[in-house]
């Protein structure tokens, strides 16, 4: 599932849906309605800043993808305490299945990597 605003990058919803996932919209302007997404997102233009080639960058392939969410995840949040989003969904679930499906891990916090160089391939 996908909780998005009506932002350009989700004009292909369908497309989106056919692989599985539900698309879902805020009402218009109301982009708070997405709760503590709006971190994540902030904390991804750190590794492809707006507007970005992406595939200049190195995002290539499902596993560039994969790394950004692990290295996403696995930083601390002052919303959960000081603990990650990794760790929250360890903490709920009591078990590895779901990371696993997702092709997420967990990055040490001396190896995070928050900026365009975790897929830079040149």
């Amino acid at each position: 599932m996908i909780l998005t605003d009506r932002g350009s990058e989700f004009t292909k919803a369908d497309e989106i849906e056919k692989l599985g996932c539900r698309l879902f919209y805020c009402d218009p302007m109301q982009s708070g309605q997405k709760g503590k997404i709006e971190e994540n997102h902030t904390i991804l233009r750190y590794i492809c800043p707006k507007k970005a080639d992406l595939a200049k960058l190195g995002l290539r392939e499902q596993e560039d993808l994969d790394t950004i969410c692990s290295h996403l995840n696995s930083y601390p949040r002052k919303s959960l305490s000081g603990r990650t989003p990794y760790e929250a969904l360890q903490f709920f679930l009591r078990n590895d299945e779901l990371p696993k499906k997702l092709r997420i891990c967990r990055i040490e916090f001396d190896d995070l990597n928050l900026n365009p160089d975790l897929i830079r391939k040149d």
